[in-house]
């Protein structure tokens, strides 16, 4: 297994006449910096580290290095001679064709690397859009002492080498020892990596989890199974629909007393989804129908795709259904079990997974076998769990195994699409869980909370406890799932993604707004997925407003008595062709701030979407039509075919962050002044997060 005890963190910049690339060990005092420019030039010395490396195989430990830095000294590996602009050239050459889209881009394969990376940004799934986070906004999540960007300007040339040496070089270094320290807040995932890279096949080590359950599935059906070299070069097997009949996807067991329920069951039937509307995209219908034993008024359906936007009010509460499963809640509401009244949460053990597990389901071209295989991941899961603990590594390959699998199931580039296999198990996911949630319905006293994907929260008289059991045990009979079930003592929930509860034994559950890292860095880390992606601005409001809800805590008190300067600090992050403003000082695209009693007011510049100054185009209008109207009237004219009926402007854009409010940069966290902070602010904040 690689080693990671002399490994290296780097990273390089380049100008259009300075290239550099600073080097530290990830667990040594190594700290070397070569730079190649017009005033200076270490190649000789930088290429005999490059062959050493080759010839050791040091692994290097890179932030998005194989999307950039890795290309870059690579081609210059392999081209000894090129001038520094050249270097500058391909570098750009490779932005540029990011920007293009290109999914490979300039991506050198595993085989041909001179020695092995680790990219922490792929490792983290930091290349996926949801997810996508920079190396300065990580610097504030990881309560970095210097939140630093460059402070010379992109693509111009350096004029004198004392810019190199005092700017350009302390900011490469300062990025290697946050690379650095971002490594270490991730070697959990590191020596996950290294643990599989003996056993399943590709570039493990920058492998995000999803494609690490996957790849492993993938490798037990075999390469002949999963992939086609039909047309000559090797292609993953899939199965492509142009549409999918709901009416032969939904299963017979999927049945409903109340009559209003079977109209909706009825319609979902005679729906064919189109290829767009798999993708998400489609149609919207309305109609109206009235369901729940107490509800009296008509309820209206929107369906748009795959019932994105279908509303359905059921026992007090609207049920929202879409892609990704149900949902539903009461609205900013405060629970506590009592004599009357105890509090009951169940969960479908792995209820996507085992859908697909239990109905004998695959994706189409891997049939029978996919079906044995991925039966068998539960129970090796269990077998690793009882020979090394819960968090064995061998055990969490199998849970992403299950997992990987599911999600990889609509993805056009994985062995594993077949959408028909996707939408069988939302869909049926989704109207098995309100069959469960009808049936609860009918126990006395039962009221329902939530319903969220893969589980429901409900209240009920404590005597009636063993009657609403009977209820979901009959239903694990006929849908073959397993439920989970927690007492809460009490709950706070402000909707379906955002609540607190607390168990019987103590434990509290916090999600949506009232998360936070109770433990940092490690409540980070061991999030599930691992949150470093997430904005953790002011976290001392959340901290306040959970403390309040949960053991009685005085926000006011709370907020002012806090010690940690970091729980009251904020981001702001702006795009590269708009400028963040404090007062009239321009500060980074990405800064911490925090809101203070003296300081300047923040405001997000945007340059126009169209020409400063011309009438803004009406929405509809195609290019084409625009450009016949533009040439039949005189220049600046405003004309209603072509232009919106107010006469609007393009204008630069400008908006207010913590409007009302003075804010005060601490890039450099020696800045923040708890006697400058305005405390009122926190307090506020916390005090709009209190339910009940």
């Amino acid at each position: 297994m690689l080693s990671l005890e002399h490994a290296i963190c780097y990273d390089i910049e380049t100008l259009p006449n300075v290239f550099t690339m600073n080097v530290m060990g990830l667990h040594s005092e190594l700290d070397m910096t070569f730079e190649v420019s017009h005033f200076r030039d270490d190649r000789h010395s930088l290429f005999q580290w490059f062959a050493y490396w080759q010839m050791t195989q040091t692994p290097m430990v890179g932030f998005n290095n194989l999307g950039f830095d890795y290309v870059v000294i690579h081609e210059f590996y392999n081209n000894q001679h090129m001038a520094v602009e050249d270097i500058y050239d391909h570098a750009m050459s490779i932005i540029n064709s990011s920007f293009g889209g290109s999914r490979f881009g300039h991506q050198i394969w595993e085989s041909d690397r001179f020695a092995p990376q680790i990219d922490l940004f792929k490792i983290h799934h930091m290349d996926n859009r949801a997810k996508s986070t920079s190396l300065k906004a990580l610097q504030i999540t990881m309560h970095s002492e210097s939140v630093l960007e460059c402070p010379l300007p992109f693509g111009v040339p350096i004029a004198e080498h004392r810019d190199v040496v005092d700017v350009l070089i302390p900011y490469n270094k300062h990025d290697v020892r946050e690379t650095r320290k971002f490594a270490h807040f991730s070697m959990d995932a590191i020596n996950f990596r290294l643990q599989l890279s003996d056993t399943l096949k590709g570039d493990v080590l920058n492998f995000n989890d999803t494609k690490i359950g996957a790849k492993l599935l993938e490798q037990r059906l075999g390469d002949e199974l999963c992939y086609s070299r039909d047309t000559g070069t090797r292609q993953p097997r899939q199965t492509v629909r142009d549409r999918i009949r709901l009416n032969e996807i939904i299963f017979p067991l999927v049945q409903f007393k109340n009559p209003e329920f079977n109209r909706i069951l009825t319609w979902m039937r005679t729906q064919t989804l189109s290829a767009d509307e798999i993708s998400g995209t489609g149609r919207d219908e309305t109609f109206s129908i009235k369901v729940g034993k107490q509800s009296t008024q008509p309820v209206t359906i929107r369906t748009k795709g795959v019932f994105t936007g279908v509303h359905a009010h059921v026992g007090g509460i609207d049920f929202h259904f879409g892609t990704g499963g149900i949902h539903g809640s009461v609205s900013a509401q405060r629970f506590e079990t009592t004599a009357d009244s105890a509090i009951v949460d169940i969960d479908v053990a792995s209820l996507y997974p085992n859908i697909a597990i239990v109905n004998n389901l695959a994706p189409e071209h891997l049939g029978q076998r996919f079906v044995e295989e991925y039966s068998r991941l539960p129970q090796e899961r269990k077998e690793w769990q009882a020979k090394k603990g819960k968090k064995c590594p061998e055990a969490n390959s199998m849970k992403l195994a299950s997992n990987g699998t599911y999600g990889n199931s609509n993805n056009k580039f994985s062995v594993f699409y077949d959408p028909r296999f996707t939408m069988q198990i939302t869909i049926n996911g989704q109207l098995m869980l309100c069959m469960l949630a009808e049936m609860l319905l009918d126990v006395p006293t039962l009221r329902i909370i939530q319903i969220n994907t893969d589980g429901i929260t409900f209240c009920v008289h404590p005597s009636l406890i063993s009657y609403a059991q009977r209820v979901y045990k009959s239903w694990e009979a006929m849908t073959r799932l397993t439920l989970e079930e927690v007492r809460y003592s009490r709950m706070w929930i402000r909707d379906v993604n955002n609540y607190i509860a607390q168990a019987e034994s103590g434990e509290v559950k916090l999600k949506g707004a009232y998360w936070y890292p109770a433990n940092f860095p490690d409540d980070i880390s061991n999030a599930q997925p691992p949150a470093w992606h997430k904005d953790f601005s002011a976290v001392v409001v959340t901290k306040a407003a959970v403390a309040h809800m949960v053991e009685g805590a005085d926000i006011e008190r709370f907020v002012y008595g806090h010690s940690d300067p970091f729980d009251f600090m904020c981001r702001a992050k702006v795009d590269r062709s708009s400028k963040l403003m404090i007062g009239d000082q321009e500060t980074q695209r990405i800064t911490r701030y925090y809101v203070a009693h003296n300081g300047g007011a923040m405001r997000k510049i945007s340059p126009p979407t169209g020409e400063p100054g011309t009438y803004k185009r009406k929405n509809g209008v195609s290019q084409f039509e625009y450009d016949t109207v533009m040439g039949q009237i005189a220049p600046g004219a405003h004309d209603e075919r072509i232009h919106t009926k107010n006469k609007s402007k393009y204008e630069t854009r400008e908006m207010g962050i913590e409007a009302g409010y003075l804010v005060a940069e601490c890039n450099e966290a020696s800045r923040f002044d708890f006697s400058n902070l305005n405390y009122e602010w926190y307090v506020e904040n916390a005090k709009k997060l209190v339910i009940g």
